[in-house]
């Protein structure tokens, strides 16, 4: 399979307004790559600049060997040559088509032969496990049926790249959980290059082998699932991946008595004062509670705090606290013994906290786990990153 290559990409209109700015990104070859951000982050105008739906304004665009997007060479492939296949958010069923005419739409304009398209067509529902489907109309399938006849269309037509638009936003959660796991198995069956447009983190964390997380019109952050999560390169990948978002505390100027100067101050014993301005964030999962102060490990933080709710979800439980004048949250996968009101102390690991300076990018050099190290490790991004 292809491996696609963006280089200096740009999309900008006539007000002005960039919806992607200086884009360099390389998706390798059978990579499932998941461009993940919130809405009008320029996600679905890269999907769509890769598919030659919308034509960048400045900067390259490659799959293999072939450039298919060049402003200062002039050249530009149309969607219909680029070998790719394209779902979209709606399923865009021909509503008066079968499930098999449906599937074998493209396959008759591309004017395949009738018996390799019977072939194609077959193989591509029993893929999606719709066989048992194939002359009945979109009207009679619910919506995770019509999704994998979406599916098996793109695949029928054996596309190097497949694209995926937010496929799952109309699913409800069984049905969104079911597709994943497909979704997951047609990668690893087919070991085509694909590249998923979603603003839901499960989807990237669950699916996808990398992850690019976009925010006005730039990549942040891009590298595999576990690794984003675990190392966050800002203070908006922090807060926009994981569920709950990680506890993100602005340390100010260190004054007052605070989380905030508690904070500092415990920094600062480990690895040398934080800057002005600097952010700690620590995940809800590494924010634990302890009845009473003796109960904390030796060289963890740790501070009073107020329970104000208790939020149980089936397989854990999600604390909501008031730590001093900052509300926390914690989340635990044993039942929590404490009502509203109660105090407890909240404590986490030195190697548990992410310190970001006054850019809101993480800092390099800075390991809480052993005191600040030098030249430091920098984190990677894409180009375009802030």
């Amino acid at each position: 399979m292809p491996r696609i290559e963006l280089q200096r990409v740009s999309k900008s209109y006539l007000s002005g307004q960039y919806a992607v700015r200086d884009l360099d990104m390389v998706i390798p070859d059978g990579a499932f790559m998941c461009l993940l951000g919130p809405s009008g982050c320029g996600k679905t105008t890269t999907l769509r600049m890769i598919a030659g739906l919308e034509q960048p304004t400045a900067g390259d665009i490659r799959v293999g060997a072939k450039l298919l997007d060049s402003v200062e060479q002039g050249v530009y492939v149309p969607p219909e040559r680029r070998g790719m296949g394209l779902v979209f958010q709606s399923y865009a069923l021909w509503p008066h088509m079968t499930v098999t005419g449906n599937i074998e739409f493209g396959l008759r304009m591309r004017k395949t032969p009738a018996a390799e398209r019977d072939q194609r067509v077959r193989s591509a529902m029993e893929m999606l496990r719709i066989a048992d489907y194939a002359t009945r109309y979109p009207s009679q399938l619910s919506g995770g049926q019509q999704q994998r006849v979406a599916l098996a269309r793109m695949l029928a037509v054996d596309p190097e790249v497949l694209l995926l638009d937010e496929p799952l936003s109309n699913l409800d959660a069984r049905l969104r959980l079911e597709m994943r796991a497909e979704l997951k198995r047609i990668h690893q069956r087919s070991g085509s290059t694909v590249v998923l447009v979603t603003h839901d983190q499960l989807e990237a964390m669950t699916m996808a082998t990398h992850v690019a997380v976009m925010n006005e019109g730039v990549v942040e952050q891009l590298g595999a699932p576990m690794d984003i999560y675990e190392r966050p390169a800002s203070v908006f990948v922090a807060a926009f991946v994981g569920s709950p978002p990680m506890n993100l505390v602005p340390l100010g100027d260190h004054t007052g008595d605070g989380i905030e100067t508690h904070l500092a101050a415990f920094v600062a014993d480990i690895a040398g004062k934080p800057p002005v301005g600097a952010t700690i964030g620590v995940r809800p999962e590494a924010l634990h509670l302890a009845a009473a102060a003796d109960d904390v490990p030796d060289g963890a933080w740790q501070a009073p705090a107020e329970v104000e709710t208790v939020l149980p979800t089936g397989s854990s439980w999600t604390v909501q606290l008031r730590c001093r004048g900052t509300e926390l949250f914690a989340q635990t996968f044993r039942a929590v013994d404490a009502r509203p009101g109660a105090t407890m102390v909240a404590w986490a690991a030195a190697a548990d906290l992410h310190l970001y300076g006054p850019d809101g990018r993480r800092m390099p050099g800075w390991d809480l786990a052993t005191g600040r190290t030098e030249p430091g490790e920098a984190v990677v991004t894409t180009g375009g990153a802030r």
